[in-house]
């Protein structure tokens, strides 16, 4: 029977959790979230760079050459893992591996993500409020924030953490009352 092929983003995970749990081993969370941040800044400023170093249009030698080169200013750690995934053909997946990590270093470090999408841009105090009620709400440490306008939500607001949305926007409400009438 044929072996499965994994996804990217299984890839991503798998291989990003085995780092993050051998960085935090070695109390080097930070140090290897920020390595791996800039390799993938490489990857988007060079977004064929993956693709190279895993298929066959390098031979091994200029492929270890281009990894080299990589890896002079990185960490033990961080040049030990880049040989191991690009031993096993995985240097595509670096944006799916450095998303995973920052997933998990958040999480460890209580830091979250959120959008929140609103009708009109809200200002600094509407935002500072919506982010101490939201770190109140999800018991978080740290919330980063993205702003994004969206009119068609007519007013309220959607927040998203995660896989978890919370919408309060008008748009939602009226549909609710929509399907109560039509119901009835």
């Amino acid at each position: 029977m044929p072996a499965m092929k994994l996804s990217s983003d299984e890839i991503g995970r798998r291989y990003g959790k085995a780092l993050f749990e051998f960085a935090q081993e070695q109390n080097q969370e930070q140090a290897i979230l920020e390595e791996l941040q800039a390799l993938t800044e490489i990857y988007r400023q060079v977004p064929d760079l993956g693709a190279v170093l895993t298929d066959a249009r390098l031979s091994t030698i200029e492929k270890q050459k281009i990894l080299t080169t990589l890896t002079n200013s990185a960490s033990k750690i961080m040049q030990n893992f880049l040989k191991l995934a690009f031993e096993y053909r995985r240097l595509n997946a670096i944006p799916e591996i450095t998303a995973a990590y920052e997933k998990l270093y958040d999480e460890s470090t209580g830091t979250y993500d959120a959008t929140i999408t609103s009708a009109v841009k809200l200002n600094s105090q509407q935002v500072e409020n919506l982010k101490k009620a939201l770190t109140k709400r999800i018991s978080a440490k740290a919330i980063n924030i993205t702003m994004k306008i969206d009119p068609s939500i007519i007013g309220g607001v959607i927040v998203q953490v995660g896989s978890q949305i919370i919408d309060g926007s008008i748009a939602t409400r009226i549909r609710g009352i929509n399907r109560v009438l039509l119901n009835d």
